[in-house]
């Protein structure tokens, strides 16, 4: 029987693009994979979408033979992307040996579970994959196809937008992106010394939390790889651009990245941490803003202290890391 896996699928509020929620638990639903079940998890929505997906998965169940086993699980407040995903992670199957990730608006194929597990399980020293995520309506053009850091920890994604049939073997990249990836548990566990997370909620909501687990697993000897098939498409950020005012989008995006750099050994760290104080200066935003520039930079490098005595320090060396000028990168 091929391995278990646990699909973990997070909701907050997605009333406004409920068609597209729709169409991505039918594709859950439908995956043509023998041995999965999939956690539904509803960070404390408050615009009825929770009723309307229990109502559609309820619905689609009895229209339709589905194999999954299909929890909802309910959280009283939003614990954000990363806290979602570890709820889940908690209360997945104690056999589960991978653990996906779905967006709720990214539509899977129905194929491409098991593609991923098939490659997963002839490359015991991989510990991440994805596929090529195409954008949702945009005609093959790429949506996703993993991520790549710099010595800065600035984060690119340089295959955006290109058409998907460039690409004819998998490919290594800094991590592997949060919208639709295979993880195998051993290798969350072994990197992250626990059986209890996959996902640093207390240093990366919102943002970098998908970077965080792939550079830990290159630290500790597996590799995060894309292949080259088309796995789904994804509307981007179709929940989470509605409420990245709400969550502190910015704060979170400059602090996280800012606690990543100090756990790393790059040499570039101080040069951006400068930069962000010169900015600081020169910018002409209002005070509002620069107060919470300035806050994300002393608490970022206040996490990453924390951080790096709890984990160890990141090592760029092995991670596949783009080269870049010596000019700083905001």
């Amino acid at each position: 029987m091929e391995p278990k896996v646990s699909v973990f699928w997070i909701n907050y509020n997605s009333i406004h693009v409920i068609d597209i929620i729709k169409k991505s638990l039918s594709a859950l639903l439908r995956l043509e994979y023998p041995n999965y079940e999939l956690i539904i998890v509803d960070n404390g929505s408050t615009d009825g979408s929770l009723r309307v997906i229990e109502k559609h998965i309820k619905s689609y169940k009895k229209k339709n033979e589905n194999p999954s086993r299909t929890h909802v699980l309910k959280l009283n407040k939003n614990l954000g992307f990363a806290g979602g995903a570890n709820f889940a992670y908690r209360a997945k199957d104690p056999t589960s040996e991978y653990v996906a990730i779905v967006n709720n608006d990214a539509i899977p194929r129905k194929d491409y579970l098991k593609k991923l597990v098939s490659f997963m399980e002839s490359h015991e020293n991989v510990g991440a994959v994805q596929g090529l995520i195409l954008r949702l309506g945009s005609d093959g053009k790429i949506d996703s196809a993993g991520m790549f850091i710099d010595e800065f920890v600035k984060v690119h994604a340089p295959f955006i937008g290109k058409p998907a049939g460039i690409f004819r073997k998998p490919f290594h990249v800094s991590f592997v992106e949060g919208t639709m990836p295979l993880y195998r548990v051993d290798a969350i566990v072994h990197s992250l010394k626990s059986d209890n997370i996959m996902y640093i909620t207390a240093g990366f909501l919102y943002f970098l939390e998908d970077a965080f687990l792939s550079l830990m697993m290159w630290n500790h000897g597996y590799e995060c790889v894309v292949l080259p098939l088309i796995t789904g498409e994804h509307y981007r950020k179709a929940t989470l651009k509605k409420f990245a005012e709400q969550v502190g989008l910015q704060y979170y995006s400059l602090r996280n990245r800012i606690a990543l750099l100090e756990m790393t050994n790059s040499r570039k760290k101080q040069l951006v941490f400068l930069n962000v104080l010169r900015r600081l200066f020169i910018s002409r935003a209002s005070y509002h803003v620069r107060k919470n520039m300035l806050r994300a930079l002393v608490d970022g490098i206040y996490l990453g202290k924390i951080l790096r005595e709890k984990y160890g320090v990141l090592n760029l060396g092995k991670v596949p890391v783009l080269r870049c000028s010596t000019k700083v990168r905001l």
